[in-house]
C-alpha cells in the first residue's frame, strides 16, 4: 500500500510503539470505513512491531465466527510463537470455555469457571509482556465475540504501566454490537483514536504510480489525469476498490486501438465489493443488499421497512456505505457495484428480500409494474393481491410491448394460481403473449386450452384465439370441433339471439384461410357481408376484401385495402387482417403501395420488438420483392423471417415462405440451394392454403430450371385443379396455365402452350395487368416469328408499368430474340443489351446466356431441348398427370385421392396411357416420362 497519505496516522502509531516499549502501554483504536485502508496501515505497523523485536500477537475477527466464544482470542494465543506449555495451556482454557458455555452473540453474565479462563488467558499475554514488549493488533473488532471483547477490555484496564500495546482497527460509521465496549475503552487512561478517511486524488494517483510500471498497466498505457480521476469517482477514494479497478484496468489493456477510455470494473473489482460487504456490520450489509434489490430512489422509509429497522439505522447504514466508496448520492457509483453485491446474496435470501420488497411497495401504493419486478424473483407470497397484481401488470405490459415482462409475468402467476378457471386464462394470455415471440412456444398450451374448450370451459374470446391457433398449426379437425363447441356453449346460453359475434368472424376467417375445406353453412360466399353493409369487425372486413379481389373488384379492392391500412392499430389481433390487406395490393398489382406500406408496418413492428409481427411481415415484404424482381432483397427479407422464428413456429404458413426462397434461389441459378430449400418438412395440410399453391408454383419453376418438365407441369396442373376446385381460379395469385404452357413449351408442344395462354388471356381480359403481360410473352413463344413482335412489345409495356422487372427480362429477351429471327439485328442488339441490363438489376443469368436460352429458367422461356423434342407424346392432361404420379410410385388409389377422381378413372386413364407409350407395366413410365429421381409427393 502507498503510505503517503497515512504517513501522520502512522507516526502516531509509531510513536505509541515506542512508548510501549519503555513501560507506558496504551490503547490505538484505528477506525475507517470498510476496507478504507486501516488493514493495510495495521499491516504495515505489524511489520515494523515485529522488526523492532516486539511479540507481535494478531487476529482478524469475522462475522462468521462470532458466535465461536474466545475465537479473536484463540486466533491471538494460538497462532503466536509462545513456548509449546503456553500453546498446550491456552488451547486448554479455550476447550474449557467452549465446554462451560453455548455459543450466542449476545453478551451474558460470564460464570465463574469462565472468568477465572479469561484470567488465565489473559495472564499469558501480561507474562510475556514482562520479557519484551507485546503488541496485540485485532482487525474488524466489531465482529468479535463478547467472551474475546472481554479478555481485551481485561488486558486494556492493566496497560498503563506494562510493555503492551493493544490496536484495534474497526469500521467506523456503524453501530457497533457492543456498545459497552467502546465506552469502556474511551474512559481508559491512554487511548487514542485514528479516524480515517478516503484516499484524495492525490492518494490515488499514488497508487497508480506505485501499481502502475510494476503491474500490468506499463508505464505509458494510460493518461494520468483522467484515469486518476475515473478511478476516484468510481472506488470512492476506497484503497481495497481503487486496487481492484487498477487492476481490472490492467487487465483490459491492449493494444491502443482496443484500450478502454477509463476503468470498467471487472472480477477484482467485484470480489472487492464482496470483500467490503462481508466485513462490515451485518446491519450495513442488509442495507446494501435491500437498497440494491429496491433500485434507485427508493425511500428512506421503504427502504428502513424492507430491513425492519428504525429510519435512524438505515441512514447509518447508507451513511457508512457512502464512507465505503460503495455509494455516492445514496446510489452505487457504478452497476458493477450493484451487480456485485446482488450476487453475493444466497439465493434464498435474495428470494425472501424480493418478496419483503414487493410488499413494502405494495403497501405503499407503487405501480403494478415496480411491484412485479420484484414478484417474479421472490419466493412465492400467499397474498391475496399478489396474482391479480401479477395479470394487470402482464396486460399493461403487453400494451407496452414489453413482451418480455408480460411473459415473465403470466409464468409466475401460472405456477402460484390454484383456481381452475382463472388458471385457464392465464394459459391463453400466455399463448397470446408468446404468440407475439415465437408460436412454437405457445403450442405447448393448446392441448390444454383445446381439452377445456370442448368442454365449455373457455371464453369467446380464448376459443376464438385458440381456434386461430390451431388453424395456424394445421389442426383442422381440432379447430372445427372447439368453434361447433363454443357456438353450441354460447347457442345455450343466449338462445334466440342473431346478433354478430367474433365467433361468425372465426368462420369467415376459416373460409379465407382454408378454401379447400368443406364450408359450415355460415360460412358460405353468401354469409359474407357485401361493400353496402358496414363492416363490423377487422377481421370481417379483410375477408370482404378478398372477396372484392376474387370478384375483380379493381381500384375499389386498393381503397378498400387502405383504409384498412390506415385505419387498424398494429397489434396481435390485427395483424393477420392487415398482411390480409396487403396481400390485397399484391394481387391488385398494386406493388408500390403494397411494398409503402409493408415497410412502414415492418419498422413500426421492429420498434415494438414484436419478432412475430416482424416476421409476418418480413415474409410479405419477400413476395412483393419476387414480384419486383428484387430476388436478393427476397432472399434476404425471406431470411430475415426465417431468422427471426424459426420453421417450427411458421405452421402452415412455412410453404408460403419456402416458396419465395426457392422461387428466388431458382431464378439466380442457384439450384443446389433451391433443392436444400424443398427439403424443408411442409406440413401436408398446407396444401389445403394458398401458401401451398405458392409452394407447388415455386416448385414447378424450380423443375422447369432443373430441365424437368414433366415434374413440372404437374405441379402446375395440380395448382390449377386445386384452384378451380376452390373457385379461386385466380391468375393474379397463381398463374398456372402460362405456368404449364411453359412446361409444354420446354416439351415442344407449341399448340397445347398456345392454346393455354389464350385461356390465360381470355381469363384477365383486357386490363393492363402482369399476368396479361406473362400471358402475351407465353402466346408469343407458341406463335410464329413474325407474330411476335406485337405480343411482346405489348407485354413489355405493361410489365414495365406494373414493376414486374423479373418478367420484363424475359419479355424483352424475347422481343429482342424475335427480331433477331426477323432480321433485325440493330433493334435486336439495343433490346438485347436492356434484357442484359435488367438482368443484372435483378441478379439473374443473363438472358443471352444460351443457359438462360433453354429450359434453365424458372420463366421457361428458351426452345426445348433436344432428347425433349424427340420425346413429344400424345397424352392428353388426364392421361400425363396421372401417368406421372404412377412413375413416381404411388398406387392407384393415392392418385385417385390426389387428383379427387375414382379409382377407375385412373385404371382407364393408365391403360390409355401404357398404349399411347408403348409399354406394358408401370414400371416402364419411369424411362418414358423421366420424372425427377426423389422427388417426394406434397
Amino acid at each position: 500500500m502507498n503510505l503517503v497519505e497515512r504517513e501522520e496516522e502512522f507516526s502516531i502509531m509509531d510513536g505509541m510503539l515506542t512508548a510501549a516499549m519503555a513501560g507506558h502501554g496504551g490503547v490505538l483504536s484505528v477506525s475507517g470505513a470498510v476496507a478504507s485502508g486501516k488493514t493495510a496501515l495495521l499491516r504495515a505497523f505489524g511489520a515494523e512491531a515485529h522488526a523492532s523485536g516486539a511479540l507481535f500477537l494478531q487476529a482478524t475477527a469475522s462475522d462468521a465466527e462470532r458466535d465461536l466464544p474466545l475465537g479473536v482470542m484463540g486466533q491471538l494465543l494460538l497462532g503466536a510463537r509462545l513456548p509449546p506449555e503456553g500453546v498446550a495451556r491456552a488451547a486448554r482454557l479455550l476447550d474449557l470455555v467452549a465446554a462451560t458455555v453455548p455459543a450466542r452473540r449476545a453478551r451474558v453474565t460470564l460464570p465463574a469457571a469462565v472468568v477465572n479462563a479469561i484470567t488465565e488467558l489473559c495472564g499469558i499475554v501480561l507474562e510475556k509482556a514482562e520479557e519484551r514488549t507485546v503488541v496485540v493488533v485485532v482487525d474488524d473488532v466489531h465482529h468479535a465475540d463478547p467472551y474475546s471483547l472481554e479478555c481485551l477490555l481485561y488486558l486494556a484496564r492493566r496497560l498503563v504501566a506494562r510493555r503492551i500495546l493493544l490496536v484495534l482497527g474497526e469500521s467506523g460509521g456503524e453501530l457497533p454490537g457492543n456498545t459497552r465496549f467502546q465506552v469502556d475503552l474511551l474512559r481508559l487512561p491512554g487511548c487514542r483514536t485514528i479516524r480515517l478517511g478516503p484516499l484524495t486524488r492525490a492518494g490515488v494517483a499514488g497508487m497508480v504510480t506505485a501499481l502502475g510500471p510494476a503491474g500490468a498497466l506499463g508505464p505509458e498505457r494510460w493518461r494520468p489525469r483522467s484515469l486518476v480521476a475515473a478511478l476516484h469517482r468510481t472506488g470512492g477514494g476506497n484503497p481495497l476498490l481503487t486496487r481492484a479497478l487498477i487492476e481490472d484496468f490492467g487487465a483490459a489493456c491492449g493494444p491502443v486501438e482496443s484500450r478502454p477510455a477509463e476503468p470498467v470494473p471487472g472480477e477484482a473489482y467485484e470480489r472487492a465489493v464482496t470483500m467490503c460487504l462481508y466485513r462490515s456490520d451485518p446491519e450495513v450489509r442488509h442495507t446494501a443488499w435491500a437498497l440494491a434489490v429496491l433500485g434507485p430512489g427508493a425511500p428512506p422509509a421503504e427502504l428502513a421497512e424492507v430491513i425492519g429497522v428504525s429510519p435512524e439505522s438505515a441512514h447509518r447504514g447508507l451513511a457508512a456505505l457512502d464512507a465505503a466508496g460503495l455509494l455516492g448520492s445514496g446510489w452505487f457509483r457504478h452497476e458493477a457495484g450493484r451487480a456485485a453485491v446482488l450476487r453475493a446474496m444466497e439465493p434464498e435470501h435474495r428470494a425472501r428480500l424480493e418478496a419483503r420488497v414487493a410488499t413494502v411497495l405494495h403497501e405503499h401504493g407503487r405501480a403494478v409494474t415496480a411491484v412485479v419486478q420484484h414478484l417474479i424473483l421472490a419466493e412465492p407470497i400467499d397474498a391475496p393481491w399478489a396474482l391479480p397484481t401479477l395479470l394487470e401488470a402482464a396486460e399493461r405490459a403487453l400494451a407496452d410491448d414489453e413482451v418480455g415482462l408480460a411473459l415473465a409475468c403470466l409464468r409466475v402467476a401460472r405456477d402460484t394460481c390454484t383456481d381452475e378457471h382463472t388458471a385457464l386464462e392465464i394459459r391463453a394470455a400466455l399463448t397470446r403473449a408468446a404468440w407475439r415471440v415465437n408460436p412454437a412456444t405457445a403450442a405447448p398450451h393448446l392441448p390444454e386450452l383445446t381439452a377445456a374448450a370442448l368442454a365449455g370451459r373457455l371464453g369467446d374470446r380464448q376459443a376464438a384465439e385458440l381456434v386461430a391457433d390451431l388453424l395456424w398449426f394445421g389442426r383442422v379437425d381440432q379447430a372445427l370441433a372447439v368453434l361447433r363447441a363454443a357456438e353450441k356453449a354460447r347457442a345455450t346460453a343466449h338462445p334466440g339471439t342473431g346478433a354478430p359475434h367474433r365467433l361468425d368472424d372465426v368462420r369467415l376467417w376459416m373460409a379465407y384461410e382454408y378454401p379447400g375445406l368443406p364450408r359450415p353453412a355460415r360460412a358460405r360466399t353468401e354469409g359474407v357481408p357485401q361493400a353496402a353493409t358496414p363492416a363490423r369487425s377487422i377481421h370481417e372486413r379483410a375477408v370482404t376484401l378478398v372477396k372484392a379481389v376474387l370478384d375483380g373488384a379493381g381500384d375499389d379492392v386498393v381503397v378498400r385495402a387502405e383504409q384498412v391500412l390506415q385505419g387498424t392499430r398494429l397489434d396481435d389481433r390485427t395483424v393477420p387482417a392487415l398482411v390480409v390487406a396487403l396481400d390485397s395490393l399484391i394481387l391488385a398489382d398494386r406493388l408500390d403501395k403494397a411494398a409503402h406500406w409493408c415497410e412502414t408496418l415492418f419498422k413500426e413492428a421492429a420498434e415494438r420488438g414484436a419478432p412475430m409481427w416482424q416476421a409476418q411481415l418480413a415474409s410479405v415484404k419477400a413476395r412483393i420483392e419476387v414480384r419486383l424482381g428484387g430476388l436478393a432483397a427476397a432472399e434476404r427479407s425471406a431470411h430475415t423471417a426465417i431468422t427471426l422464428v424459426p420453421a417450427e413456429g411458421w405452421g402452415v404458413a412455412l410453404a408460403s415462405l419456402v416458396a419465395v426462397a426457392v422461387y428466388a434461389k431458382t431464378a439466380r441459378g442457384r439450384l443446389d440451394e433451391a433443392a436444400a430449400q424443398l427439403a424443408l418438412p411442409v406440413p401436408e395440410v398446407a396444401f389445403h392454403t394458398p401458401d401451398g399453391l405458392l409452394y407447388l408454383w415455386a416448385r414447378g419453376h424450380y423443375y422447369l430450371a432443373a430441365a424437368r418438365p414433366y415434374a413440372a407441369l404437374d405441379d402446375f396442373r395440380t395448382c390449377g385443379d386445386i384452384m378451380t376446385g376452390w373457385d379461386l381460379d385466380l391468375p393474379a395469385l397463381v398463374p398456372w396455365r402460362t405456368d404449364a404452357a411453359q412446361a409444354h413449351l420446354a416439351l415442344g408442344d407449341l399448340s397445347r402452350a398456345q392454346s393455354l395462354a389464350e385461356e390465360q388471356l381470355a381469363l384477365v381480359g383486357t386490363a393492363g395487368c402482369w399476368t396479361r403481360g406473362v400471358s402475351l410473352r407465353v402466346l408469343a413463344r407458341a406463335l410464329d416469328p413474325a407474330r411476335r413482335p406485337p405480343l411482346l412489345d405489348e407485354a413489355v409495356e405493361i410489365l414495365r408499368a406494373t414493376g414486374h422487372r423479373l418478367e420484363l427480362v424475359h419479355a424483352t429477351g424475347e422481343l429482342a430474340r424475335a427480331h433477331r429471327e426477323l432480321g433485325g439485328a440493330g433493334q435486336a442488339r439495343a433490346l438485347a443489351r436492356r434484357a442484359q441490363q435488367l438482368a443484372r438489376e435483378c441478379g439473374v443469368p443473363d438472358p443471352e446466356d444460351p443457359s438462360a436460352d433453354t429450359a434453365a429458367s424458372p420463366a421457361g422461356n428458351g426452345v426445348p431441348p433436344p432428347q425433349a423434342r424427340r420425346q413429344r407424346v400424345e397424352l392428353s392432361d388426364a392421361e400425363l398427370r396421372v401417368a406421372t404420379l404412377a412413375a413416381r410410385g404411388h398406387t392407384n388409389r393415392e392418385i385417385a385421392d390426389k387428383l379427387f377422381i375414382t379409382v377407375s378413372t385412373v385404371e382407364q386413364h393408365l391403360t390409355r396411357a401404357y398404349r399411347k407409350l408403348d409399354v406394358q407395366r408401370r414400371a416402364d413410365l419411369t424411362a418414358k416420362i423421366r420424372p425427377a429421381a426423389g422427388t417426394g409427393s406434397r
